[in-house]
């Protein structure tokens, strides 16, 4: 449920002089926040017919133990959004906090972005800005440009790649507007570009509980990420519950989302 901290990860995977016993952590680190990436996008809540607000905060433990707390504020009605996920993560070796917004209108059910901003502070700090215009990105900005070691092996992000995609946040929109329709909201490909990576998710149907509608999504990274960092082994399965019953006006959240890691398995659950 954290938006990207790729950049932050990066800095810290880059890093010429760290400890060699604290690099265990760092890898661990890097790939937590790739996954958490992906997560923010399937924590999805259902738009109402009507204009709706929505404000809601999420807890992540790993094995058990706090790794970041976020809340989620913004509004949906005929025509337009706004999203806004703000907090923190960090587990023993680094930490790191994040601000995301996005903000566009809809059309029928296609969503047409017009603004994206991620800012994180702590041990990076970066702030990146995506201006969109219909289907595609037009205008990003990065302040600071990352390094040259940073970039040196990452597959280049080409113009096809910014066609017909979705930020972070509005790629989450999508998923409310598909679960606003259905009880089975599972099925799909979301095209997303965060700035500096461009991923698709897949998502599909899962068992459901009695109480839950289940989601099982993967990601697979598109461009502007290292194919070293990604193909030593398949993409963990995410899972994601849905309460069946609507318990919040007329907003279905999320309750659940977990994904595996070696240290431990991520639980991210709405506590409020």
């Amino acid at each position: 449920m954290f938006d990207d901290l790729v950049w932050w990860a990066r800095q810290i995977m880059t890093a010429k002089r760290l400890p060699s016993e604290s690099m265990r952590a760092f890898v661990a680190g890097r790939r937590l926040c790739r996954l958490l990436t992906a997560a923010v996008i399937l924590f999805a809540i259902p738009a109402a017919a009507e204009a709706e607000t929505f404000d809601a905060v999420y807890r992540a433990t790993l094995a058990g133990i706090p790794i970041g707390k976020a809340r989620l504020t913004g509004d949906v009605g005929a025509g337009a959004y706004t999203m806004r996920l703000k907090g923190e993560a960090s587990i023993p070796g680094f930490s790191n906090r994040f601000d995301a917004s996005s903000s566009g209108t809809s059309r029928d059910a296609r969503l047409m972005p017009s603004n994206y901003r991620l800012l994180t502070e702590g041990q990076s700090a970066r702030i990146i800005a995506v201006n969109f215009m219909g289907d595609r990105a037009v205008r990003i900005s990065i302040d600071p440009q990352p390094d040259t070691a940073d970039q040196q092996g990452r597959l280049p992000i080409d113009l096809p790649h910014l066609v017909d995609v979705l930020d972070p946040l509005s790629a989450m929109m999508s998923q409310i507007l598909r679960v606003t329709q259905s009880d089975s909201p599972c099925d799909g490909i979301t095209r997303v570009f965060s700035g500096n990576t461009r991923f698709d998710l897949t998502l599909v149907s899962s068992d459901s509980l009695l109480d839950e509608i289940v989601c099982r999504a993967t990601y697979r990274p598109i461009a502007g990420h290292k194919p070293s960092a990604t193909s030593t082994g398949k993409s963990p399965m995410i899972v994601i519950a849905y309460p069946k019953a609507v318990s919040d006006g007329r907003l279905r959240l999320p309750i659940r989302l977990e994904f595996p890691l070696p240290l431990g398995t991520v639980v991210i659950r709405r506590i409020s």
